[in-house]
């Protein structure tokens, strides 16, 4: 059938504590909205209770529902349980320095984005094609631009360009933490095919925010591929096993942190109800701390990623400035402006 879906999803992060029908209980695990347009096409948004599932969960549970839909008696995926496969270790053993949950008695308070009122926030997308993935390799040594992926360039250019835009003090240690999934084998993490559940770590790494602004774009780049890295499976038991001890903390919450997810693989994109796949699938606005990667097209080959992000207004300009130096100027132009980059002392 030729009608286009688009499919817009809003999860309720395991962190949002104060919004109402929010947060790890007491809300409902989703809700689903199905609104018809004029030209025969139709928006299927869903919010979620992200303790239900992940991006990956979500993905296997939708595709159950549209197999069904199309009528397959039973999923071609059984879901999985076995919630027990990421239980704590006895004892618990931490072994890695979790910066992405910061220090057990961390002050948030002085966050320039948590300081601002909502309204005060505004939300931006921002396109990366192949013309603006290419201009921005250009800013790294030939070795590491061969060999990058187009996830941790990404990352790199929009943490290095959102510091900047922040204005934040030269020596206030920033982070960024990235939702990785530990399904796959090159994670090394046995998750069963079929698990639905949360199956993701938020790996980061710090810097001080003069050093990120100063240095060059593969400062920013080897700093996320360093936080990707370490997902592996003692990794994710070290932080079941923080969690045993510590407790639920809260994730780093403060305007120093940036978190981002890449959901242009997770197979939303390819849930069909029987009107064929979604133009477009994903997450409909970025929050203040985490931006969402999306394709622009479901549909097209070589298509643009979608990253919007969620700032105060003031710096919103800024950071636009910022990101076109990297993936529209000249390199060698790009080089003399580096020094004036600097965080005023």
């Amino acid at each position: 059938m030729s009608s286009s879906i688009y499919m817009v999803l809003h999860q309720q992060p395991f962190f949002e504590r104060n919004r109402p029908r929010s947060g790890n209980s007491g809300c409902p695990k989703n809700s689903k909205t199905v609104t018809r347009l004029k030209c025969g096409g139709f928006i299927f948004a869903l919010r979620l209770n992200h303790t239900m599932f992940d991006a990956v969960g979500l993905a296997q549970f939708l595709n159950a529902v549209g197999e069904i839909a199309r009528g397959a008696h039973a999923p071609s995926i059984p879901p999985i349980w076995e919630r027990e496969l990421l239980n704590a270790r006895e004892p618990p053993q931490v072994t890695y320095m979790h910066h992405e949950y910061g220090d057990e008695n961390e002050s948030q308070a002085g966050s320039v984005i948590a300081s601002m009122d909502q309204p005060d926030l505004v939300q931006r997308c921002f396109y990366f094609g192949p013309k603006e993935i290419r201009a921005a390799r250009k800013h790294l040594p030939p070795n590491l631009s061969k060999t990058c992926t187009t996830f941790e360039l990404i990352t790199g250019c929009l943490w290095k360009c959102r510091t900047i835009a922040l204005a934040m003090n030269p020596n206030e240690v920033v982070r960024v933490s990235l939702v990785v999934n530990a399904r796959g084998k090159c994670n090394n993490v046995n998750v069963p095919s079929g698990f639905y559940g949360n199956a993701i770590g938020f790996p980061g790494v710090v810097s001080t925010a003069e050093l990120l602004c100063n240095s060059p774009l593969e400062y920013a780049v080897e700093l996320v591929r360093e936080a990707k890295n370490k997902m592996n499976e003692d990794y994710i038991k070290s932080v079941a096993d923080l969690l045993a001890l510590r407790g639920w903390p809260p994730l780093t919450l403060a305007g120093n942190n940036f978190i981002l997810s890449d959901n242009t693989r997770t197979g939303v994109g390819e849930v069909d109800f029987g009107w064929g796949k979604p133009i477009i699938a994903g997450p409909a606005k970025s929050v203040n701390l985490i931006s969402f990667y999306v394709r622009d097209s479901n549909q097209e080959k070589d298509y643009k990623i979608l990253a919007p992000m969620c700032l105060p207004f003031w710096c919103m300009e800024k950071i636009e400035q910022e990101l076109k130096r990297i993936t529209m100027e000249p390199v060698e132009v790009i080089s003399k402006q580096d020094s004036n980059t600097c965080l005023d002392a």
